[in-house]
């Protein structure tokens, strides 16, 4: 429990370079033993939550995170060697994840031997692009081609804009409404014809 609790706190303290996920999805990753974790002198300084390993199919990263405290220890670079490790156990084929381009682990990546296999744009909220990651397990038959990973940074500027302009969202209750008093003048015209 303590283990979870920690996660969790590594995931909100690093909210800006990582996705959230609720406890529910951490708890099933613990159960499933689908989290690899680091300690720094004896205390948990980091973790890896990846996916189901299976035969002949990539491996996701869904979350890798090292408390700042601890980085540059080669803590992270132990959890994924644990994990291609196990991959390698499991035959499986690779291990791919996503990374913003806006987040220094890109660096991380590249030095661990993963390539860039595609750019996508990210959200509209921090307009940055996100990093398409992989490292081949077993060697593939065919090889798909390397691009260069974006390094844009995280541009607010468009988020911020919409934010000023006002929403306006019908609800069931204005539809309601509308209908309601629709009807009844289309039933007064037919009326009065």
């Amino acid at each position: 429990m303590r283990e979870l609790k920690y996660i969790d706190h590594l995931q909100k303290a690093n909210q800006d370079k990582i996705t959230f996920y609720p406890m529910a999805a951490l708890e099933r990753a613990v159960e499933r033993r689908q989290i690899i974790t680091c300690s720094d002198n004896g205390i948990m300084a980091g973790y890896l939550w990846h996916g189901p390993i299976h035969p002949f199919r990539d491996v996701t990263i869904f979350q890798a995170c090292v408390d700042y405290d601890s980085q540059r220890r080669y803590l992270g670079s132990g959890m994924v060697q644990d994990l291609l490790a196990l991959a390698n156990i499991g035959n499986a084929r690779g291990v791919k994840l996503n990374c913003a381009s806006s987040n220094d682990s890109n660096q991380f990546w590249q030095a661990m031997g993963f390539y860039c296999t595609a750019v996508s744009q990210g959200g509209i909220r921090r307009a940055r692009d996100i990093n398409h990651w992989r490292t081949d397990i077993q060697a593939p038959l065919f090889t798909l081609g390397e691009v260069t990973p974006s390094t844009k940074p995280v541009d607010w500027s468009a988020y911020r804009k919409t934010k000023r302009m006002p929403l306006v969202v019908a609800n069931k209750w204005a539809r309601r409404y509308h209908n309601r008093n629709h009807n009844k003048s289309q039933q007064l015209q037919h009326h009065n014809t």
